[in-house]
């Protein structure tokens, strides 16, 4: 019986394993086609609150969002009931916990945050209350799916977390892809997907890079798709064409620090350009 019981345990920790794997490995939304060029561009927002996420997103600052968030809650204190508010108000709450994470490196495999800081859980809470606010009533649009599939990716910071996560995340993708197949913002979320997956689930430079070559087009305003893009070509051992897109990243946002600490690692011939922090002094030698 000794000898047994040892033997049974392995047993299981292999099925637990193996499920696990099935589980996180890449599922429908890597198979999701990447559309055959760009029929109609992106134009950016001049109004509303589309507008002013828009401007606020640029200048790569948290404080820039928080003033947007804080005026859709006053319009939705005034009508707790309008559909489109909550939406607004799902986007900025993404926009800003992404911006929490601008300095920080990126390494395939490796969560953002192995512990989630209690800001950022706030954004990701909230903004997936205001989707869920804005889907029960009647809010059934393809970026509403998308937004709720970025706030749970981030909630992810390790195995369990990501056996959690991981199915409803593929669902809000599968959604948000037939809503809307050319849908800009969801070829970087797929992207984004391929891109950082652990190589055993699914990791797939080449595929992420259609979609964020797809994307860039698109969002001729957003810089983020050509950063991504530049990282899915050093991935492939193509530095000039990684140097090319960061280029174009930064001549659409000069204030994207990230970027353009990046692009100054790339010239340098750095080993890992995109997996370190970026520090203070690499931003202000960029100035």
């Amino acid at each position: 019986m000794s000898r047994v019981v040892p033997a049974l345990c392995i047993v299981c920790v292999l099925a637990v394993a193996g499920t696990g794997f099935v589980m996180l490995k890449a599922g429908g939304s890597q198979h999701i086609v990447v559309p055959k060029g760009v029929s109609t561009a992106v134009p950016p927002a001049t109004t509303g609150p589309a507008a002013s996420l828009r401007a606020a997103r640029r200048t790569c600052t948290v404080t820039a969002v928080d003033a947007v968030i804080a005026s859709l809650r006053e319009d939705l204190r005034k009508q707790p009931d309008a559909r489109d508010t909550w939406h607004w108000l799902a986007d900025p709450l993404l926009e800003r916990s992404l911006l929490r994470s601008h300095d920080r490196g990126i390494v395939v495999g490796a969560p953002t945050f192995p512990q989630l800081p209690k800001e950022l859980t706030d954004d990701l809470e909230g903004g997936l209350v205001a989707a869920r606010k804005a889907r029960e009533l009647g809010d059934q649009t393809s970026d509403l799916f998308r937004i709720e599939a970025g706030l749970m990716s981030q909630r992810i910071t390790g195995l369990a977390s990501a056996l959690l996560w991981n199915g409803r995340i593929e669902t809000a993708l599968q959604n948000a892809n037939e809503r809307g197949q050319d849908n800009p913002h969801l070829h970087v979320a797929l992207g984004l997907r391929s891109l950082l997956t652990p190589k055993l689930l699914g990791h797939d430079p080449v595929k992420a890079l259609e979609h964020f070559e797809f994307a860039a087009e698109a969002l001729a305003d957003d810089e983020r798709p050509a950063v991504f893009a530049a990282m899915a070509s050093y991935l492939q051992k193509k530095r000039q064409q990684a140097i090319g897109w960061v280029e174009q990243a930064v001549a659409r946002n000069p204030e994207n620090r990230f970027a353009r600490v990046v692009l100054a690692r790339l010239r340098a011939g750095e080993d890992d350009p995109f997996g370190r922090d970026v520090t203070a002094a690499e931003v202000a030698a960029t100035k």
